[in-house]
């Protein structure tokens, strides 16, 4: 059964530019027997807007009225009303998600707009963005291969590493083209974040100063230094460090290929006759992107020709019918409802059935699960630093923002010792985290009572739990999750997948 299209609007604000998008997003039952389960089936672009250089008060400061200018105009170029619009997305991503009133501009965008999934992406969850936007985690999926994503913009680089089965880590640090700003060979400003990588080269430089196209191309090989060095690492030699945006991985990949994508990546697929002037962008980024180009260690691997480089934004958001949970679930009411919650999938999950405590035992030091365990933790680990410390806080009012459901599409065979086991692991994953967060729960198979209840009983913390079950999402959607119905435990999920145009 095919559905009414939605209008759909993208609109990413990032570091130094904004941009608004908007499609037509076909949307059909996938299933003639399930009504409920609707996918988008296609996408079309409506109207590409226009690229404009973010707007700021200060450095501190995003001007919530300039922006929302650029999308009333941009609308209006449009054709479309806002009474038109069905869904959407608002992206704040790179620098400008680290600014002050970053949370506050989204939400207030999205309340008039209407049904929109909001975001203020850090650095890890914009390179997992960009990665899907770029159709490089697509191609990853598809040539069963290892890809990395580098999203080289303005202020910082944000590889994302897709496998068959989607994220497998990221990688992120302060590395781009516009941190030192020049004006014909003068430099304008320098971002302080750059300020280790030019202590290890020994230079001074601040506003003022000339920048030789010799000390400019000495400055942008060693950031070009820094990329390789973060894709082949560990080990990571000085300054990546001090660059760094959270923990890097302590383990090596060995990759297959590599994709660029941003302002500053979408320059290196280009040859060197067709690079724009140096100085075109009045900053390093030309210079940055040719260095990359023709860096010995970065041309190791094959490059993948993605299907949007420039910016890889996100086209809009699609919504689905409303779809009803199990009435098998486990909930802490006074959680709900929630907004905007980001899904984080969890593939598959090690076989092992012996639970590591019984009910009612109380003593003694708590015991691995071994693969089991390292594999909940390791995504418990992936959606704090998508979803949880590495975004800003938005508002106190809303800490669903901060938060993220764990999707499980199957746990194993439904027995009491493996429902143990599971518990005793997510439980161990969220303790050693210490991450003062609810343990959110999606599974598709009918047992949500039973793991909440089980999560409850090993639990030394009173941490609040919400499992859905009968619920089977795609990676990197939002939900929403209204109040139980009646005096029943079902409760009305919404479910809004991001869409790319892929």
């Amino acid at each position: 059964m095919s559905e009414e299209p939605l209008t759909s609007v993208g609109i990413d604000v990032g570091t130094t530019t904004t941009q608004v998008i908007v499609s037509r997003l076909h949307v059909a039952s996938t299933s003639p027997t399930d009504a409920g389960k609707l996918a988008i089936t296609d996408r079309e672009i409506l109207y590409r807007g226009e690229i404009y250089e973010t707007p700021l008060l200060d450095a501190e400061t995003i001007d919530a009225a300039a922006v929302a200018a650029i999308v009333d105009g941009e609308l209006e170029r449009a054709g479309v009303s806002r009474a038109a619009i069905d869904t959407g997305a608002v992206i704040v991503t790179g620098e400008t998600a680290r600014r002050s009133n970053a949370a506050a501009l989204v939400s207030e965008l999205a309340l008039e707009l209407g049904e929109f999934v909001v975001e203020t992406a850090g650095a890890h969850l914009e390179a997992v963005l960009a990665g899907r936007g770029s159709g490089a985690a697509a191609y990853a999926s598809r040539e069963n291969a290892t890809v990395a994503n580098v999203d080289v913009g303005g202020g910082t680089t944000n590889v994302a590493i897709f496998d068959r089965d989607g994220v497998r880590e990221t990688r992120c640090c302060r590395i781009g083209g516009r941190l030192v700003e020049l004006d014909d060979g003068t430099v304008r400003a320098v971002a302080e974040t750059i300020r280790p990588l030019l202590d290890s080269l020994d230079v001074a430089l601040a506003g003022g100063d000339d920048l030789s196209p010799a000390e400019l191309d000495r400055l942008v090989g060693a950031m070009a230094d820094c990329l390789a060095d973060l894709l082949a690492g560990p080990p990571y030699p000085a300054p990546l460090g001090e660059l760094a945006i959270g923990e890097l991985p302590d383990e090596r990949v060995d990759l297959d290929a590599v994709a660029f994508t941003g302002g500053v990546g979408s320059l290196v697929s280009k040859s060197a006759d067709a690079t724009v002037d140096r100085g075109a962008y009045g900053d390093v980024g030309v210079a940055l992107a040719t260095a990359i180009r023709d860096h010995d260690r970065l041309g190791d691997w094959p490059r993948v020709d993605t299907s949007e480089d420039i910016r890889a934004t996100v086209v809009g958001a699609g919504t689905t019918t409303t779809r009803l949970s199990g009435r098998t679930v486990g909930l802490d009411a006074q959680l709900l409802p929630l907004r905007n919650v980001p899904v984080l999938s969890v593939p598959s999950l090690p076989a092992g059935h012996e639970a590591t405590r019984r009910t009612g035992e109380t003593d003694g030091p708590r015991r691995e699960h071994g693969a089991l365990a390292a594999r909940i933790r390791d995504h418990v680990a992936q959606g704090i630093a998508l979803y949880g410390e590495d975004a800003d806080p938005g508002p106190s009012d809303e800490p669903s923002e901060e938060w993220f459901f764990l999707a499980f599409e199957d746990i194993g065979e439904l027995t009491y010792d493996r429902i143990e086991a599971l518990a005793e692991a997510i439980v161990a994953a969220y303790d050693d985290a210490s991450y003062a967060a609810p343990i959110l729960l999606l599974l598709a198979q009918n047992c949500g009572k039973a793991l909440a209840q089980s999560i409850r009983r090993v639990q030394d913390a009173s941490r609040p739990v919400v499992v859905l079950d009968e619920l089977s999402v795609e990676r990197g959607t939002y939900v929403d999750v209204g109040e139980p119905i009646t005096d029943d435990d079902t409760v009305p999920v919404v479910v809004k997948t991001l869409v790319f145009e892929e």
